[in-house]
């Protein structure tokens, strides 16, 4: 006996006549039916019918595993400062550190890495001096008696990322030598991008390099073996979990096209766009939903945001509590036992189509107009995410929009303490793109307009 042949399926159709009643005459698109930022429709109701034309779902997009790197973001003020910040980390909970910043002298790496059993941990450097800080490691590795080949790291920088945000001109003439180049899609996120903006500018940055390597003597499998990528994480939950899904299609896409294969190694990193100084505390609760975003989308390590970022310099306490999110994410919520999670969900595989098309086509009429540098030295790409973070601005303002704690149900008692501000570039060769603080802005313009 088959205990489900009393209960029918019920078809789209169906479904969608019984809202029609329902409505009583309301239009069903203006009443139902959202348009994201990027232009498609979020309709409210999804089934199996939906999968039938849907071709995200046959990619396979897990992992070799569904752990995740809990990465600890460290900024280099003095070596015996970082190197105590990292043991603390690693003793909290932290089983990934990232120092970023200069590195000057062999003295100074050994002190970053006092104490640090670099053998058992997953071990970063952003730096812009990456062909010195490699040497310095071969030096720590050969004095510690250590085995270079069983350690997991990268010693990384993003030439043309740091390009964007500070307009300053650089030479990529070390893409060779250095051992993996960083593409930073975190920089269109807290500049106010949308995710098909994000994704398709991020590809079109992965291959300006891929472009400038080949120039310069590498193959491009040699160069796509060099790139990792980090991108943003936002409040829009499931669009976000999307976004990463559709990161690694449109990257197996890239891989097809150059005839290559590379698996992406994605790092994600909760955006410091939306966290507010106003109310500060829900910031913790925003970093939480979008580190959910972000593992079950796929991401192959993370760092938090700690909560009182867009005032002050992270404390030991606010950096515990954005590393023990993810520790209770594991530990307590189990999300480092399912391997794909979102597989097979009717609205997170059409979101994931959406998001491919439209960063598709975005991504190659950036490729058509010049390509990726082209593009930010005429301010095409600036300009358009300026444009997608004024209608935002515009939607929260009239109430379209909800950021809690900024234009609902904010804490009228509170002072707000001073957004942290961006300091300005001297005499950019591009119009840099800005990292913006949106709570902040919500707060500035409200109190222009009343004045």
């Amino acid at each position: 006996m088959d205990l489900f042949e009393e209960f029918k399926g019920v078809k789209y159709q169906d479904w969608l006549n019984q809202i029609t009643r329902d409505l009583k005459g309301k239009d069903f698109n203006e009443n139902l039916v959202t348009k994201t930022e990027d232009g498609f429709d979020i309709q409210p109701i999804y089934n199996t019918e939906t999968l039938e034309k849907n071709k995200a779902k046959s990619y396979h997009l897990a992992k070799e595993n569904s752990a995740w790197e809990i990465r600890e973001q460290i900024r280099i003020t003095t070596p015996k400062e970082a190197n105590q910040k990292a043991l603390n980390a690693l003793k909290g909970g932290a089983n990934s550190i990232q120092f970023n910043g200069v590195i000057s002298n062999q003295s100074d790496f050994n002190q970053l890495l006092n104490n640090v059993m670099v053998d058992i941990i997953q071990l970063h450097f952003y730096t812009p001096n990456p062909i010195e800080v490699d040497a310095f490691l071969t030096d720590y590795i050969t004095n510690n008696q250590l085995n270079k080949a069983n350690l997991n790291y990268t010693i990384s920088y993003d030439y043309l990322g740091e390009f964007l945000i500070s307009g300053k001109e650089v030479v990529l003439s070390q893409l060779k030598t250095i051992n993996t180049i960083t593409v930073n899609g975190f920089n269109y996120t807290n500049a106010g991008a949308s995710a098909s903006q994000e994704l398709a500018f991020t590809l079109n940055q992965a291959i300006e390099y891929i472009t400038k390597g080949v120039e310069q003597g590498l193959t491009t499998q040699e160069l796509v073996n060099k790139l990792k990528f980090t991108l943003g994480v936002g409040s829009n939950y499931f669009l976000e979990i999307a976004k990463i899904r559709a990161f690694k299609i449109l990257w197996d896409l890239i891989n097809e096209e150059y005839k290559v294969q590379n698996t992406p190694y994605i790092h994600s990193q909760t955006t410091t766009y939306n966290i507010t100084a106003a109310d500060a505390q829900t910031n913790i609760l925003r970093t939480t939903t979008e580190a959910m975003s972000a593992i079950i989308g796929g991401c192959n390590s993370l760092s938090i945001t700690p909560f009182n970022s867009a005032y002050e310099q992270a404390s030991d306490f606010t950096n515990r509590i954005a590393r023990n999110i993810q520790i209770l994410l594991k530990e307590e919520a189990y999300l480092d036992k399912v391997n794909e999670a979102a597989k097979g969900a009717y609205y997170i595989e059409e979101l994931t189509d959406n998001l491919v098309n439209s960063a598709l086509d975005l991504f190659k009429e950036i490729e058509a107009n010049g390509g990726f540098l082209a593009n930010i030295k005429n301010g095409t790409i600036q300009n358009s995410i300026q444009q997608n973070h004024n209608n935002r601005i515009d939607q929260y303002l009239t109430n379209k929009k909800t950021l809690l704690g900024v234009n609902k149900h904010p804490n009228k008692t509170e002072k707000t303490p001073q957004a942290i501000t961006i300091n300005k570039i001297e005499n950019p060769s591009i119009t840099p793109l800005k990292p913006i603080n949106l709570g902040s802005e919500i707060l500035n313009q409200q109190t222009l307009a009343n004045a």
